[in-house]
């Protein structure tokens, strides 16, 4: 029996000095979706560009979108993107006319990361519409990607808006108050968003729009005559309140108050070699971030990841060690970041912990190099939904109304060809300075 057994043995020992190293799936690292060829412009494209003739010129609208996603993988990626229109609250549309099977491409251009990169091997590039892609209609799009050795799990989701200008759109910010809970300036928005439509429509084809801090695709706020889809705006902290309007045949407005105007977000400028080098290790910041209850000394970058600056050869990702000091105020909440590294969509990965002994918060995450923007937010981590549920940035940062956070609001008007679907017709922006005009 022991030289049976000492057989086998030999036998599985032969069998694994002989066998190939185990090939891992590739590892998604990160996606960015930006308009045309400029990371700084938002992920929005026109079925049709207007000129400065026309009576339309919306503030916002490329020819085109960019998806960029960076990959770990042994082998140059076999990705495919099917697209998918969706509803105004980005459910995916039960519409065969829309969403075929067939609107897919592969034409994705991959390039390698640098020799010396860890976490990604190779960067994919996206632009559509092209030759294989283009948009019959206006509304909310998905890039959904998989891979074609298994195409059974979805690998990565972009988000990005089609316009179809039919209407004229002007966003205003005022000052307004709310209350908070934790005890920082009670400094809020109120949001107006008007509009004029330049074709006849019927009034109840027109009675939503959603708007958005610039960047942050996921967090909308919808202001609707359809009440179901106000259900969107649950996972702020604080309700939101909103009214319809008009007409819209000759005018109609959009208004929400009180929306916690937030602070002017946090920088870490990733350019400069001597800060942030290429070591094995994480890198501490030279301090603790601290509370910053409303003030702030630089202005950012509305929420964008800036890579202009960083020099190809070293567009890698580094390891970063965030620290957060309380002052000895630990948060009864979850604690996360949200930033341009993680594309606003913090999940539990960005969640960070609290060192009782140090007494600080801290978290370690591979971060692209470039000039990020970020925030450290507040909220309850739902392993369901795997989201944070009531979110909040004022603990940590305050309020001010000096916020230059852009609101790019977004007209929905409801077709009834092709089965009925939700298209987008303005575009408008402003922010506590007055309204962003093209």
């Amino acid at each position: 029996m022991m030289v049976a057994l000492l057989s086998m043995g030999s036998m599985l020992h032969a069998q694994n000095d002989n066998s190939a190293p185990m090939k891992l799936p590739p590892q998604l690292r990160m996606v960015r979706v930006f308009g045309g060829n400029d990371e700084r412009l938002p992920p929005i494209a026109m079925l049709s560009i207007p000129t400065r003739k026309s009576s339309i010129l919306p503030t916002f609208g490329e020819k085109s979108v960019t998806i960029e996603l960076d990959v770990q993988s042994d082998l140059p990626p076999s990705f495919y993107a099917t697209f998918v229109h969706c509803a105004t609250d980005w459910s995916e549309d039960n519409n065969v006319f829309l969403n075929q099977i067939t609107f897919r491409t592969s034409n994705i251009d991959w390039k390698s990361a640098p020799v010396y990169s860890r976490y990604y091997t190779y960067r994919g590039s996206l632009s559509v519409p092209n030759s294989q892609v283009n948009f019959k209609v206006g509304g909310n799009w998905k890039a959904k990607f998989y891979d074609y050795n298994d195409d059974n799990k979805m690998l990565a989701e972009a988000r990005f808006f089609i316009v179809d200008p039919a209407a004229e759109c002007f966003v205003d910010v005022y000052g307004d108050l709310y209350e908070p809970t934790m005890k920082v300036s009670p400094a809020a928005f109120t949001i107006e968003t008007q509009i004029q439509t330049l074709r006849a429509v019927m009034d109840n084809q027109v009675q939503t729009a959603v708007v958005y801090r610039n960047n942050r695709w996921n967090e909308p706020i919808v202001i609707s005559q359809i009440g179901s889809l106000e259900e969107a705006n649950n996972y702020h902290k604080y309700p939101v309140r909103t009214q319809v309007s008009g007409f819209g045949s000759i005018g109609k407005r959009f208004r929400v108050d009180k929306i916690p105007a937030e602070n002017d977000y946090r920088i870490i400028d990733m350019n400069n070699l001597g800060y942030f080098p290429r070591i094995n290790g994480p890198i501490r910041p030279p301090f603790a971030d601290l509370r910053r209850n409303g003030t702030f000394f630089d202005r950012a970058d509305d929420g964008i990841l800036t890579t202009r600056f960083t020099a190809l050869s070293d567009d890698e990702y580094v390891q970063i060690e965030f620290i957060l000091d309380p002052e000895s105020r630990p948060s009864e909440r979850d604690v996360f970041i949200a930033g341009s590294f993680n594309s606003w969509t913090p999940d539990r990965s960005w969640m960070m912990y609290y060192d009782e002994k140090d007494r600080l918060y801290k978290l370690r995450q591979w971060v692209r190099r470039g000039r990020h923007n970020y925030l450290y937010g507040t909220g309850n981590y739902n392993a369901d939904t795997q989201k944070f549920d009531s979110m909040s940035y004022e603990e940590f940062e305050g309020n001010t109304r000096a916020t230059p956070h852009s609101f790019i609001s977004l007209i929905y008007y409801r077709e009834f060809e092709y089965g009925g679907y939700d298209t987008i017709i303005g575009v408008g922006a402003g922010n506590s300075f007055g309204r962003i005009s093209r």
